[in-house]
């Protein structure tokens, strides 16, 4: 799981723990947008609430697309936009860099910041002019910063054009209470919003999203130790195949055919990803979890490696 491994954050479930249950919560969240947005510089009106990033995509793509336009995403997209974009009848188109020009039709363009699985990300001085061209062709440039808390990315900046998709569960190791948010300009938050059901975030995990600016002194202490044991995790790795690995808790390897390495590895108790679906049939993506399982699951490649030499 691509989670903090020494999650999950103590502040956050006391947040949880603390909020009103026996009520509804204030179905405008006045009170956490005006939160968030003054940790982030920017007005109420531009932070949308969302339980999971995937309620925001979806969102998006439905104030966004219709029948017959794009949605370009550099390298593979998240499964759930992909799919919001099937369900609009839009069509898909993936790019392995960074667009020097928007094909026609498109209303959203998509970049892993960084990318889930691979770890590229543009650089931040790239994101404005992205931004610009968007502009011009009457798209949004959605910033997907699912895993930026754990890389030494800058944040993107400012621009009417930019959608920012925060999910902090995977950082905070508190994925199961699926706070996420946006920030963007008031006219594409009030699009959202419009097609939110109301209390569409239940009370968890709005006190989750209204504590985040209180309780960054965990991701200060855990995310070097996170750190420090990816890069432990992808010398080991490097040994036994091709690593790609780019400061995220996440690593792909390449290991020939991707789904029986993974379903040998699954029988073994060891949970990896099968990147087929990424359009990557050779690599499994590797997530960094304690010192022990992560050598737990060197010692099974090592074994799988053996076996399939006996049997070359």
């Amino acid at each position: 799981m691509n989670t903090n491994p020494f999650g999950p954050n103590p502040a956050l479930i006391q947040a949880v723990r603390d909020a009103g249950h026996d009520r509804y919560p204030d179905p405008a969240y006045t009170g956490v947008r005006e939160r968030l947005g003054a940790w982030h510089g920017v007005d109420a009106d531009s932070v949308g609430v969302a339980v999971g990033a995937s309620d925001l995509l979806h969102r998006l793509a439905r104030a966004t697309l219709a029948p017959g336009d794009t949605l370009l995403s550099v390298r593979a997209p998240f499964g759930e936009l992909a799919r919001a974009a099937a369900l609009a009848r839009a069509q898909v188109v993936i790019t392995p860099d960074l667009p020097a020009e928007l094909p026609a039709g498109t209303r959203l363009l998509y970049v892993g910041y960084p990318h889930n699985p691979t770890g590229f990300a543009p650089p931040p001085g790239a994101l404005l002019p992205l931004a610009d061209r968007c502009a011009q062709a009457g798209a949004l440039l959605v910033v997907d910063e699912a895993y930026a808390p754990f890389t030494a990315l800058s944040a993107p900046p400012s621009h009417p054009a930019l959608v920012r998709v925060l999910s902090p569960g995977k950082a905070h190791g508190l994925v199961g209470a699926r706070p996420a948010y946006a920030l963007a300009h008031p006219d594409v938050i009030a699009a959202l919003d419009n097609l939110a059901p109301a209390w569409h975030v239940p009370a968890g995990t709005a006190g989750v999203l209204a504590a985040l600016p209180y309780a960054a002194q965990f991701l200060a202490e855990t995310l070097p130790r996170v750190a420090a044991l990816a890069s432990d995790l992808a010398g080991a790795l490097d040994r036994l195949g091709r690593v790609e690995h780019h400061g995220t808790p996440f690593m792909t390897l390449r290991v020939g055919a991707a789904g029986p390495v993974s379903a040998q590895l699954l029988d073994a108790g060891l949970r990896v990803r099968d990147c087929a679906s990424y359009g990557l049939p050779d690599c499994i993506r590797v997530s960094t979890r304690h010192a022990g399982e992560n050598a737990a699951l060197v010692r099974a490649l090592k074994k799988l490696r053996r076996v399939e030499a006996r049997h070359g």
